[in-house]
């Protein structure tokens, strides 16, 4: 009865990995001829070409980050093996 079971799972998992394979397979088929196809009106000028005035960048644009620190930060992951050690009884702070 064992062999039966392990044929049986060993035929499930190599029909599972095949359909796994031939699907990368044939999505790298097609994405490869799309992409082959793409280029190939890229070059033959078909495409529509971007308009000189979005290809630039706007002036003056520029991005500022804000970092604030609080006093007492406690971080969620302290918090969660905090509040996990007070179940198990663990060393930890108290409620």
């Amino acid at each position: 009865m064992y062999r039966n079971e392990f044929t049986a799972w060993y035929r499930r998992m190599s029909v599972v990995y095949g359909i796994g394979t031939w699907s990368v397979l044939g999505s790298l088929l097609y994405y490869s001829r799309t992409m082959a196809k793409s280029s190939v009106d890229q070059k033959d000028g078909s495409a529509s070409e971007v308009p000189s005035e979005l290809s630039e960048r706007p002036k003056g644009f520029y991005v500022e980050t804000v970092v604030t620190y609080k006093e007492d930060f406690v971080p969620n992951t302290e918090k969660i093996l905090n509040y996990w050690k007070s179940w198990t009884g663990g060393p930890g702070t108290e409620p």
